[in-house]
């Protein structure tokens, strides 16, 4: 294609007209450009869930939060935290045992009164 000089606001103004219309079919079609995830440190994690350091530790320690760990230093992804606090299930109690999602158990030492 050979353009001229003189052809380049047509040729731009086709090219707009093009891009605009490509968006708006991925705007019906419900397809997006899925934008870059947010990898938090530790202290983005205590801002976003307004809780201590001593606190997120403990739950990777027990692997109750979604992390990553690299070079010594722990990273969460804001939408695995998100997915993680929809779908956190309350822990089921009985009798001083502790029923997790994962099916574990864990003995609280609660001792029945006769």
């Amino acid at each position: 294609m050979n353009l001229k000089f003189e052809d380049l606001p047509d040729a731009i103004g086709q090219l707009l007209e093009q891009n605009n219309e490509i968006l708006e079919i991925l705007r019906e079609s419900g397809i997006y450009l899925k934008p870059k995830e947010q990898i938090l440190t530790l202290e983005g994690i205590c801002d976003l869930l307004d809780l201590k350091r001593q606190t997120i530790y403990s739950y990777v320690s027990k692997g109750i939060i979604p992390y990553y760990k690299k070079a010594g230093k722990l990273y969460f992804i804001r939408d695995e935290i998100e997915n993680w606090i929809v779908s956190k299930q309350k822990l089921s109690r009985i009798g001083g045992v502790v029923f997790t999602s994962s099916r574990n158990y864990k003995d609280r030492g609660v001792k029945k009164k006769f």
